[in-house]
């Protein structure tokens, strides 16, 4: 029998993921079912575990695997501020949206060490603004800085998420799609990082939503907010709503510029109504890559339509929103496994990986744990990252 594959770990990591979960060595030996010496060599590194085995230490710490491959323990994290606005979300975080968070940040970690190891310079998000900076003028900084012109934009079509996510991780900025967590909870988060920031995506959204969400947490990070959003309307009962209104005005500025709205057929046909078909704003979501919530909210910026017509609508986009959580996971057809796996963690991450692999920085069970997928599937994966035709 084939002796088991050794993951080459860093040890002190597993000492520091024990602390942290709370465990005595004596308790985890037990819990592992292994002698506390064992445990003690495992910790020292005078003995390298399995991957079976290192499986058994995330579980136990409730830890992703890739977390044991750091060089150093996490530290120096900006707290989370809570800018969720929609109705009956309480207070604090939920399990689900703690886990998201931490390992969002954790692979943030992975990826920074991959960096590192293959000596690539990693770019600084030197983007910063504050409440009373220009929307106008930071929406059309971001195209710029993205490199988005009308053209591109345009080309996007029915991949608008996809387009725009790729011209920001392109930035050296990591945008994760977080699965089975309902909407309410969380429709994105941003990691303010100087180096590296992060953008996390509630998967459960729409496609044109998530573009919306999307850029309004670019903004988040243009003002060195880490926090978790809802966005919706502008409501003042929610914490910090002059940061989400301004984030949101910032987004819409940017997906939707003012010159070009303002000269759509459709729009310089309506003239001087103020309101506006269903039809009329998924004819202009459509052009744009966006939902028809952010086709009005805009067009009430510009002076396009009314306050009072907004809020009637607003109802009508909550119910939507509510109906998204109810909808269930496909259990069968749909993309291949490794085709979910990488929309959720994206090409630029997903890539690292296997460019540390064939560094020699990780094993190939190693990438197969850090993409959370079986060892076969693990040359699929790659095809796919890097777009190559199987």
């Amino acid at each position: 029998m084939a002796k088991s594959v050794k993951a080459l770990i860093n040890p002190a990591m597993l000492a520091w993921a024990r602390e942290q979960a709370g465990f005595s060595p004596d308790e985890a030996a037990r819990r592992l079912d292994i002698d506390p010496e064992r445990l003690a060599a495992f910790e020292s590194g005078d003995e390298a575990p399995t991957f079976a085995k290192l499986l058994d230490f995330a579980d136990l710490y409730k830890r992703p695997v890739s977390l044991f491959y750091l060089r150093t323990a996490p530290k120096g994290w900006q707290p989370i501020q809570d800018f969720r606005r929609l109705p009956g979300v309480h207070e604090g975080f939920s399990p689900p949206l703690t886990y998201a968070i931490r390992l969002a940040r954790e692979r943030r970690e992975i990826a920074l060490a991959v960096r590192a190891q293959l000596g690539e310079p990693v770019q600084k998000f030197a983007i910063e603004a504050t409440l009373k900076s220009d929307v106008e003028e930071l929406g059309r900084h971001l195209r710029d800085y993205l490199g988005v012109t009308e053209i591109i934009q345009q080309g996007f079509g029915r991949k608008a998420f996809e387009g725009w996510r790729a011209a920001i991780e392109a930035k050296d900025i990591l945008v994760f799609v977080v699965p089975r967590l309902k909407i309410r909870e969380m429709r994105g988060t941003a990691l303010a990082e100087r180096t590296m920031p992060v953008i996390l995506i509630n998967g459960k959204d729409r496609g044109n939503g998530r573009v919306f969400t999307l850029l309004h947490e670019l903004c988040h990070l243009t003002l060195r907010q880490s926090g978790v959003s809802n966005i919706g309307g502008d409501r003042n009962d929610a914490p910090h709503p002059e940061v989400e209104t301004f984030c949101n005005a910032v987004a819409a500025a940017a997906l939707m510029p003012r010159h070009w709205l303002l000269r759509e057929p459709l729009v310089v046909q309506k003239g001087s109504q103020r309101t506006w078909d269903d039809d009329e704003l998924e004819t202009l979501g459509r052009r744009f890559g966006v939902s028809q919530e952010v086709v009005l909210r805009r067009l009430l910026t510009l002076g396009r339509t009314t306050q009072t017509f907004y809020e009637s609508k607003r109802a009508e986009f909550q119910k939507i929103y509510a109906e998204l959580d109810e909808q269930k996971e496909a259990a069968e057809g749909g993309p291949k496994y490794h085709y979910v796996v990488l929309s959720q963690l994206g090409r630029t991450f997903t890539q690292l990986i296997f460019h540390g692999y064939h560094d020699r920085y990780f094993t190939l069970r190693d990438v197969a744990g850090l993409l959370n997928m079986k060892v076969a599937t693990v040359p699929a994966m790659e095809k796919a990252a890097f777009g190559i035709a199987s």
